[in-house]
């Protein structure tokens, strides 16, 4: 299989990040001074340099995120080695590190990653896909990073950090157009209250057409239309003690999209209508959701450095999902979901002065999430091709009765947990460092859940009523030693823990997933990292590598099952062991004031170690690659500015390039589905891709305005990032956005 084996293209690829990396860390530069800016992370709740932090982690500064054209978090993986995340529905977003991650469409199912703004965890995964607007910078944290936010994550984190409230008036106003009607207005405001208190507004509206036509009946689906602001309010008081009260809102309104049909709505034949690429033919979907959130947020530096911290917040998130699950034009069978999350967290730290040779974070945390689910299954009057009898069916032929609901489910999981966590590092020497941490935990998930299939007639749909609770508890070390080589060039050796808790199935289920179980295990994980951070000033460059190897035990699966006959059931099973290792490298090199070369790369080998009877039809699964785990990413990218003084500005040429080489969908590792007439359709696996964006650009020497055109997809790539199986057997694909392109401009006063 071409696309999952290292293919020329990877193996020339791989040979030009690693020749380019030696290039660079061996290359002559009459370059005076570094160039390079200084990179300070917060990942261990203090401000420290990159290279002296002993975690494999990429940062993208302001300049990066707006220069690179990202808007939303789903397009981080296009400039983080070893992240993928998924690009279809919001409702279900799969933010995945190192070969490990998961969505949380369930209720009882909880996410691997962890997303978090200022510290604070915004949620499941509808609320994940955030617009990455007024920040100041992002990083991505990769292994357990339990010992450091109050909530677990065992794949890892990725941490949002705003813009603050200045003490200046200031602000700025932009706008970005380009084709399908993109058109993107923003703008902010900071003022100063009084010597002590700002205030920052920011908003931003963004429409755009979709990108795939429906044939039935015209509509554009899959695109953009959002309201989000935030509004902030920093004070600080005389006696060392700073507030900081941060409110932010998000509303989406969208034709939705979960996948384009590549077969009839029972995986046998091609569908009649719509099976172009970038076209279906079905009843529209909508999908809705809206994010809100406060925080309030106290940092109290003591007399003797000591800085105690306090951070409350609540967030809320509801998403509304009308779905077509027969993916036809006609009113056959409907579903809608709306799924809602109301979280309070409280935190407090206290973190120990910068000057000592024991520096430590202390911290105790609580989180409780109510959580509630309506889905109904609605019948229609429409007809459907049934493959097996050739003929246009009824869904009564199913014995659904069309003037019932089909399926009926609500339920709510209040879950609650505590969590003791700290992290600290000694001076044993000048060069040596001992770091130690852990994390305490016991998190609590109260179940109240009822599902009536009784109308759903041969899918046998469970009816029943789940009322049950359970406490899982854990205790997570990390241990890490970093030793100066010489001065900024560092080892260092990490081994950390985590755990994820466990939950319960609550989807659509069958009468025999019931007599089975829908409890699942609570899954651990221990994870090994070996890895070298340094600068050259001399040469201006930065590099990073980290090598990492995982262990997971009761590995939580979340995948359709085949049932036959054109039937599947959503399953979450423990797989007994998985195992991800692999390497990263980040290289930035900075050869003059003006141009900036930077490189990544991400080669991962993640598989199910043992998993029998865990493929979707229930064949043994071991030895198969873990879903979205593609065996090498990379990136390379160049920023140059060129001074043109007579415009008292310069000239900005900017450059992108993402490479993600084949993998798979499925943890059965499919390689193809094949129809009745023997024609075969892409499903489960993903070929090999790469793109290119682009950036030209004027910006005033006194940074005031700037003006730029700009390209993602440059070279209209068209490739199947994902598939999937679908309830009733469908095969659905999701493809690339085509080449986007339009002019930005902003003002800063």
């Amino acid at each position: 299989m071409n696309s999952i084996k290292c293919s020329s293209t990877t193996n020339f690829l791989l040979r030009a990040a690693i020749s380019s990396a030696l290039f660079t860390s061996t290359a002559t530069v009459y370059a005076q001074g570094n160039l390079l800016e200084e990179v300070v992370v917060t990942a261990q709740k203090r401000s420290e340099r990159l290279i002296e932090v002993p975690i494999s982690i990429t940062t993208l500064s302001a300049e990066t995120i707006e220069q690179s054209g990202v808007k939303e978090l789903k397009e981080l993986g296009d400039l983080t080695p070893n992240l993928m995340i998924s690009q279809n529905s919001d409702f279900g977003t799969n933010i995945v590190i190192r070969g490990v991650g998961a969505n949380s469409r369930n209720i009882g199912f909880d996410s691997r990653v962890g997303v978090y703004l200022d510290g604070v965890y915004l949620g499941q995964s509808p609320a994940a896909n955030q617009g990455m607007i007024d920040l100041a910078q992002v990083e991505v944290l990769r292994g357990p990073q339990g010992t450091l936010f109050g909530k677990n994550t065992v794949a890892g984190a990725i941490s949002l950090t705003s813009v603050k409230p200045g003490d200046e008036f200031e602000g700025s106003v932009g706008i970005n157009v380009g084709n399908y009607n993109n058109l993107e207005l923003q703008g902010s405001v900071n003022v100063p209250l009084t010597d002590s208190t700002s205030v920052k507004v920011y908003g931003n509206k963004t429409t755009r057409d979709g990108y795939i036509k429906n044939v039935f009946n015209g509509d554009d689906v899959n695109e953009r239309d959002v309201v989000s602001g935030r509004v902030q309010l920093r004070t600080d008081f005389d006696s060392g003690l700073e507030m900081n009260i941060s409110a932010d809102y998000l509303e989406q309104d969208r034709m939705g999209f979960n996948g384009e049909p590549l077969t009839d709505t029972f995986g046998a034949f091609k569908p009649e209508e719509g099976a172009a690429k970038y076209e279906l033919s079905q009843q529209t979907l909508l999908e809705d959701k809206e994010l809100k959130g406060a925080s309030l947020t106290f940092d109290y530096e003591m007399d003797n450095g000591y800085l105690l911290k306090s951070i409350t917040a609540r967030r809320d998130s509801e998403i509304t999902y009308d779905a077509d699950p027969d993916y036809d034009s006609a009113v056959f069978l409907g579903v809608l979901y709306t799924d809602a999350y109301e979280q309070t967290t409280q935190e407090f730290q206290i973190i120990s002065p910068d000057g000592s040779a024991f520096k430590y974070v202390a911290g105790v945390y609580y989180y409780t999430q109510d959580s509630t689910t309506d889905r109904d299954a609605i019948p229609g009057t429409g007809t459907i091709l049934y493959p097996p009898l050739g003929i246009e069916v009824p869904i009564a032929a199913f014995g659904i009765n069309p003037t019932m609901k089909a399926v009926d489910i609500d339920g709510a999981v209040d879950t609650e947990s505590y969590a003791v966590f700290a992290n600290g590092t000694y001076d044993l020497t000048d060069r040596i460092t001992l770091g130690l941490g852990f994390r305490y935990g016991e998190e609590t998930k109260d179940v109240d859940w009822s599902i009536d299939g009784s109308n759903s007639g041969a899918f046998r749909i469970a009816t029943t009523r789940v009322k049950d609770s359970r406490t899982d508890t854990s205790f997570d070390p990390t241990a890490s030693i970093n030793y100066a080589l010489f001065e900024d060039s560092y080892v260092y050796a990490r081994v950390s823990t985590g755990s994820k808790s466990g939950g319960y199935n609550l989807d659509f289920i069958n009468v025999d997933q019931i007599e089975a179980g829908i409890e699942f295990d609570e899954e651990t994980v221990t994870s090994y990292e070996l890895g070298y951070k340094g600068e050259f000033p001399e040469q201006n460059l930065r590099l990073g590598v980290a090598l990492f190897y995982s262990e997971f035990e009761d590995y939580q699966v979340n995948q359709y099952v085949d049932l036959g006959g054109g039937r599947t059931a959503l399953s979450i099973t423990n797989a007994a062991e998985v195992i991800t290792k692999g390497l990263e490298v980040d290289v930035t090199y900075q050869p003059t004031v003006n141009l900036q070369l930077t490189a990544a790369l991400g080669l991962l080998n993640a598989e199910f170690d043992s998993f029998p009877g865990g493929d979707a039809e229930g064949g043994d699964a071991s030895g198969n690659k873990l879903p979205y785990a593609p065996d090498l990413t990379a990136s390379l990218g160049a920023q140059y500015y060129y001074p043109l003084p007579s415009l008292s500005s310069s000239l900005l040429l900017r450059a992108d390039y993402s490479y993600t080489d084949g993998y798979y969908i499925t943890a059965s590792n499919d390689e193809g589905h094949t129809l009745v007439d023997g024609s075969q359709v892409p499903f489960g696996e993903v070929d090999s891709y790469g793109t290119i964006s682009a950036r030209i650009g004027l910006v005033s020497d006194a940074e005031t305005w700037e003006v730029s055109v700009w390209g993602r997809n440059l070279t209209d790539e068209d490739y199947q990032n994902y598939s999937f199986r679908d309830f009733f057997g469908t095969i659905l694909g999701g493809y690339a956005m085509p080449r986007t392109y339009g002019i930005e401009a902003k003002y800063n006063f």
